[in-house]
């Protein structure tokens, strides 16, 4: 029997780690599976190394509500410190003091907000919609520094990709009617086209970090000016509306 979900993701902040080098971490522009797998544990409180293999079978349907902009974060450790308190290095000593200070970039989405259809087992998708009313530990939009500005869990829906055309569209409108929306799909939505692209974030259920690709393909959509549901009270607005019908 399967089951679905309706999640909200809005943040001033969010990262989707993209495979990067320690000095320049990037993000992809749209929620992935690892983070949303990994918002789900957290929520469900479970520790690393646990096994994932429930979590594994949930499906995406992201929609694009607002795509945002990329922000760098500009980051230094290390520097300032005496010989024996400087940077510990792979071989266990310490970093000399002329190379002590590490630099690094961190890349972020800002004011970025997605709508995400989650289908796969019910019991799966309950024990998720409960523990995100109820998180463990608090959920977070990629990274720790980015907790959500709303709560994740929209509802519980029988056809969750369908509901993503009726949900409020969190933008403002711009003027110029319809607006294509972008969805990203996990799955072939039945375009008769291959995969747009491919992305690393797929991972392993047990053991092993090391991440594994999978297919991604997107659609575009119309939605009507009066589908454009704003930012702020007037969104939250709306979608309690749309939550009580």
């Amino acid at each position: 029997m399967s089951g679905g979900l309706l999640l909200h993701l809005s943040a001033p902040m969010q990262s989707w780690g993209s495979p990067s080098q320690f000095g320049t971490r990037l993000t992809y522009p749209h929620p992935t599976r690892s983070g949303l797998t990994g918002l789900f544990a957290c929520a469900l409180g479970l520790a690393r190394g646990s096994d994932l293999g429930e979590l594994a079978a949930l499906r995406y349907t992201v929609r694009v509500d607002r795509p945002g902009r990329l922000l760098r974060d500009y980051h230094t450790v290390g520097g300032g410190y005496p010989r024996e308190r400087t940077v510990v290095t792979a071989a266990g000593g310490r970093r000399p003091l002329k190379e002590a200070t590490l630099q690094s970039e961190r890349w972020y989405l800002a004011d970025a907000a997605f709508t995400v259809a989650v289908t796969g087992p019910a019991a799966t998708a309950t024990a998720v919609a409960e523990a995100l009313r109820r998180p463990v530990w608090h959920p977070y939009l990629g990274r720790r520094s980015c907790p959500p500005a709303a709560p994740v869990l929209v509802g519980a829906a029988d056809d969750p990709v369908a509901e993503l055309h009726r949900l409020p569209l969190h933008r403002e409108p711009d003027g110029k009617g319809a607006t294509e929306v972008v969805f990203v799909h996990d799955t072939d939505p039945c375009t008769g086209r291959p995969p747009l692209t491919q992305v690393r974030d797929q991972l392993p259920t047990t053991g092993s970090r090391r991440f594994a690709h999978r297919p991604l393909w997107e659609t575009l959509h119309p939605f009507t000016a009066d589908q454009h549901a704003g930012t702020g009270t007037a969104w939250i607005t709306a979608l309690t509306a749309y939550t009580r019908t």
